[in-house]
Order: C-alpha cells, then structure tokens, then sequence
C-alpha cells in the first residue's frame, strides 16, 4: 500500500513520525556517519544478477574519482517513482525527504555558443537540488552571470531544462536516472546550497537508472566534482 492510499490521520501520523525521525538523526549524526562507512563497505548491491550498464558506468565514476567507498548503490523497485516522496526517502534509509536529490542538465538557450569547456560560460550545466526545493531559473542566471563578473549581457542567459536527448548525449543517462558521476561529457556542475545545510550530510541521487540510486556524503562530492555551490531556492 502506498502512502497516498492511507487515511488522512495515518498519513499525519506518518508525517509528525518523519519529523521526529529527522529530528533524532541530526542528533546522532556522527553515529550516522559511522554506520554509512559500514554500509558502504558491504557493496551488497553487487549481490543483483544483473546490473545495468548504465549503473557500471556509475560505478567506474566512483572509481576513478577514488569514492566509491565511501558510496550507496542501492537498486529500489520498479513502482518507486509511483511512491510519495517521504516513503521513497525511507526506502533508502535517508534521513529525511530533505535529503532526496535530482540531477538536472539545464541550458542556456541565449549561450553564443554549444560549448561546455569553459565552466564560468558554459551551454549546459548539470544542477543538483531537493526535491523539495526546485531550481530559481532567476537566481541560477544572476550566480551564473556573476561567474564572468557580469561582463556578458543578460539577454545572452535564459536557463530551461534541456530537451531529454539533449541530456541522455551530454550524460550517458535517461530521465529519472540522471548522475553527476560518469557522465559522458564533462559538464560543469552546481549544486544547490541548501544542501550543504542538510543534517547528518549525505544525499540520495539517481545512479543512471531509474532502479538505482546512489547515495554520497556532501563534502564528498563537492571535493571530488569541483562542482559550483550557488543559491538555486
């Protein structure tokens, strides 16, 4: 049964649970850490039979990056997405749906080129954000402006998300397992600032599939992708 499905006061109950359960996990957050160093050494979603490729490539991200042990890979069911996202945050054991991420190849349609090279003006970047909390187009054009000191002229920004073909070639990925790990192209990366502000400091992401999910440490990423930290809310 899903979430959705239940009467109101047991979705309230459910509700004032997560809370009290966020609440508890940003008290024992060190402890939290512990454990996430635990789980990752187990790998145990190298026990499925057949892993995507897409999820390998992932993987290899991990790897060459030097941080798959410190990584989730978590394959998850195939109705997952029909889920509320609170009972999605508890089926990979995050702390609270605050924590649930999405990654998202954005361009910029008024960019005077197609390419990605030059990270302070590039045609795509690859936001990171909540669910929670979708992306200010306004304010990723003022911090992506502010990144050539303003010289370029705003009617050369104009930020949507890019077409899905657009993302699958630049990524690897399809909608819904979109990751900022392995990608195809290297484009350059943002990250919401207000996930820097989660405890205990871990997100959950798409890890190339729409199945699998993966789970990484804040400052991990931020350290390992160089990745931009901007005010998207």
């Amino acid at each position: 049964m899903l979430v959705n499905e239940l009467a109101t006061e047991d979705r309230e109950a459910i509700r004032k649970l997560q809370n009290d359960i966020s609440s508890l996990y940003a008290v024992v957050a060190e402890d939290y850490k512990e454990e996430w160093k635990k789980e990752c050494a187990k790998q145990t979603y190298r026990e499925c039979p057949d892993i995507p490729g897409v999820v390998t490539q992932v993987e290899q991200g991990c790897k060459d990056l030097e941080i798959l042990d410190q990584c989730q890979i978590i394959p998850v069911e195939s109705d997952y997405y029909d889920w509320e996202l609170q009972q999605r945050a508890f089926r990979v054991d995050a702390p609270s749906k605050e924590h649930m991420c999405k990654s998202v190849v954005m361009e910029n349609t008024r960019c005077t080129h197609e390419d990605i090279s030059d990270p302070n003006y590039s045609r795509y970047y690859c936001v990171i954000t909540q669910y929670v909390k979708p992306v200010n187009t306004q304010k990723m054009l003022n911090f992506c402006r502010g990144l050539k000191n303003k010289e370029i002229s705003k009617k050369y920004y104009n930020f949507r998300l890019a077409d899905p073909e657009v993302s699958l070639r630049l990524t690897g990925y399809k909608k819904g397992g979109v990751c900022p790990i392995g990608m195809k192209q290297p484009i350059p990366i943002i990250l919401a600032e207000s996930i820097t502000k989660l405890e205990p400091s871990v997100i959950y992401l798409g890890a190339g599939h729409i199945d699998w999910k993966l789970g990484i440490p804040v400052d991990t990423f931020i350290d390992s992708t160089k990745c931009f930290v901007a005010d998207l809310d």
